[in-house]
């Protein structure tokens, strides 16, 4: 025999919820229709060929990663990429270690998908990724696949009444499947944490702070 669930009982002095309580104040369209949500789906991921074709400096590539990702910036907690970070990433073995000093396209390329998928994956899962992507495509192609699959996930999610793209790969394969959803849980991260700000659920909670100091 099961036991009863044990309820506890409101305080016969309390509000009585009626259904304007449990409405949405702020509805998805007027979320999809704003500022934030269009800075987010007309986001450009630079594909490989845009990279700069030079080598760069870590502090140079550091700057080029935080314009990259600038459209994002409001949904995204800490720095995208610092100093020790980069060293970091070389130390074990995400980037190829710089010569004399300066970076190339491929190892800026490897340092902007880190910075995206540490969004949503632990370092230790980008690593097994690179290690897929490594046996089984081409820095460049890879590297474009997902700015690729980025650019529609952020289209889609962030306008209205449009459909998912369909994926861009060649031939859909396992190793695509999981940068494809990769993507798709940073998108889906960026798209809550936008609309908890733009229903101001970030000034509620510091509010709440101050009053509890």
């Amino acid at each position: 025999m099961r036991p009863k669930p044990s309820v506890i009982p409101m305080a016969n002095d309390s509000k009585r919820i009626t259904r304007e309580d449990v409405a949405p104040t702020v509805l998805p369209d007027d979320y999809l229709s704003s500022e934030i949500a269009h800075s987010f789906s007309v986001f450009h991921m630079p594909r490989y060929d845009e990279l700069p074709s030079v080598e760069l400096y870590r502090d140079q590539v550091i700057a080029f990663v935080e314009q990259v990702f600038r459209p994002l910036d409001a949904c995204i907690e800490g720095d995208w990429l610092t100093p020790s970070m980069v060293n970091n990433y070389v130390k074990l073995g995400l980037v190829a270690p710089p010569k004399k000093r300066l970076y190339g396209r491929e190892q800026v390329a490897r340092l902007v998908v880190i910075c995206l998928f540490k969004q949503v994956l632990s370092i230790s899962d980008i690593s097994r990724l690179f290690r897929i992507q490594k046996m089984t495509y081409l820095t460049e192609v890879a590297y474009n696949y997902v700015s690729t699959e980025l650019d529609h996930a952020l289209h889609a999610a962030f306008t209205l009444d449009e459909e998912a793209a369909p994926d861009s790969a060649s031939m859909v394969t396992r190793e695509s499947l999981l940068v494809r959803n990769a993507v798709t849980a940073f998108v889906s991260k960026l798209y809550l944490l936008g609309y908890l700000r733009f229903i101001g659920y970030e000034e509620e909670a510091e509010a709440a702070s101050d009053k509890t100091r």
